[in-house]
């Protein structure tokens, strides 16, 4: 793996650099100006040779994965050998998304310079040679933080730290974080599994560590999913031992990305088994952490209108897809019926988020009456499939599930995996010509984990006399 990584580096930087004669500046400005950069990052390409490089890369180091998970005999190997590759993926020569060198413009404008960054209505006036190189890419002034509170706290303290450091050294440090951050999430994958017998542990362990996306995501992407998914999964980990750490870290996690409220139900439930008490905590704690980290930030008008934004943007999605022909009708409809269709494309995504908000509220009664993993899992999947647009790094919320013992492993695996192909969108300029290739792509992402669970073993429950309801047990109960 560590050898694909090298190779793979090389690959697909050479590839994407012989692709910019033949892409004009006036066509291709922005697959040039993402070149230019310390860690060039390929987006809006003329052609598909660099992402094609990048998923034969990622294919194969998955394939290795999945051997190295079928040899591993103990859990210090399955940490030491994600350790190296992931290091060693931390100076993969390019990126395929740009969300790196936006934490790196929110942690210098507060940290450094005491910028709120929810609210960036007008250029930035700094004379700052790290942020003019940030703003070739991101435009000034770039577009507000969307992320919580929490997030952009510690961005503005690292921020603050590496005040005197490069772009690139700092560009580098999300990727460690995002590596240091997948450690704990698997730290706490063993802590649920802790009842399983230790061979049974490594391979379900080794089939979350070298999932190509986990690999690609933290080694390179450095997305802060990771942080927000270390807090989340520790918070499902503690409760039944330390239900009010279990409520300040559900708050963590929300505090990073929002969308770390759908864990917060079912870790009130399972700390409510123990004391009702304990469960309304979770919920206090959960909601007060979040709020308490705005404190130094102006929300407002300002921040609403930034998730509005993100949340009318479709891509990739099912959602997407089942907008598609209002989309095809509205490109050829007069100016005086859009509105009626962007009503509809609304509707669409009303209905997915009801669907949403339906299959979550029938995982939390059956996770009620039986706490196993699965409703966790198809609540988070649910969540996913509503989405407006989908990004890659988003199926890192569901890769631990590929440790549980049921179908719902396979469709977490290969779900996270195949997510990788939807980089497509950003990798490739979005032509008339390549958008039925997204529409393949996405549907083939969507089709295949499903129809690979549907046809997945079931493995046996354990007996029982071992089904005591602890969450350490949910991995072998789900």
């Amino acid at each position: 793996m560590a050898a694909l990584a090298i190779l793979g580096s090389w690959a697909v930087r050479a590839i994407a650099f012989a692709m910019l004669p033949g892409a004009p500046p006036q066509l291709y400005g922005g697959f040039h100006v993402g070149l230019s950069l310390p860690i060039p990052v390929v987006q809006v390409a003329p052609h598909w040779y660099a992402i094609f490089a990048l998923w034969g890369t990622f294919a194969a180091i998955g394939v290795c994965g999945w051997r190295a998970a079928l040899a591993a005999e103990r859990l210090r190997s399955v940490f030491a050998g994600y350790a190296i590759v992931a290091l060693l993926l931390t100076l993969f020569s390019v990126t395929v998304s740009i969300d790196t060198y936006f934490y790196t413009v929110f942690a210098r404008l507060f940290g450094v310079y005491g910028i709120d960054p929810y609210v960036l209505v007008s250029p930035i006036r700094v004379s700052d040679p790290i942020l003019a190189t940030d703003f070739n890419l991101l435009n000034n002034p770039p577009f507000p933080d969307p992320y919580g509170p929490g997030f952009t706290l510690l961005a503005g303290l690292i921020g603050r730290l590496e005040a005197g450091a490069t772009l690139w050294q700092q560009l580098w440090t999300w990727r460690l974080v995002s590596v240091g951050s997948c450690l704990l999430i698997l730290a706490a994958v063993v802590r649920l599994l802790r009842r399983v017998p230790e061979s049974g542990r490594v391979q379900r362990l080794a089939a979350v560590a070298f999932n190509p996306l986990v690999l690609y995501e933290s080694g390179v992407g450095g997305h802060n999913d990771f942080l927000m998914v270390a807090a989340a999964i520790w918070s499902y980990a503690l409760v039944d031992e330390l239900p009010l750490v279990a409520g300040l870290l559900a708050g963590a996690a929300i505090s990073i990305k929002y969308f770390a409220a759908v864990i917060v139900p079912f870790v009130a439930l399972r700390a409510a088994r123990t004391s009702r008490v304990a469960g309304v905590l979770v919920v206090i704690l959960a909601t007060l952490v979040p709020v308490l980290c705005f404190h130094p930030f102006a929300f407002g008008s300002t921040g609403q209108a930034t998730l509005a934004k993100v949340g009318a943007s479709l891509a990739m999605s099912p959602t997407w897809l089942l907008a598609l022909p209002l989309f095809a009708l509205k490109a050829g409809a007069s100016a005086g019926a859009h509105p009626a269709i962007d009503t509809a494309i609304r509707g669409v995504q009303l209905a997915m988020a009801a669907g949403f908000a339906l299959v979550t509220a029938g995982a939390i009664i059956s996770y009620a009456r039986a706490p196993r993993s699965a409703p966790v899992v198809r609540s988070i999947t649910a969540l996913l499939w509503s989405l407006p647009a989908m990004h890659p790094w988003y199926a890192v919320w569901i890769a631990p599930a590929a440790a549980v013992r049921s179908a719902w492993s396979a469709y977490a695996w290969w779900f996270a995996a195949l997510s990788l192909l939807v980089y497509a969108h950003e990798a490739v300029l979005p032509t008339a010509a390549n958008h039925t290739t997204f529409i393949i792509i996405a549907v083939v992402w969507l089709a295949v984990p499903i129809a690979i669970a549907r046809r997945a073993p079931m493995r046996r429950e354990l007996p029982p006399q071992q089904q005591r309801a602890g969450p350490e047990e949910e991995g072998a109960r789900a």
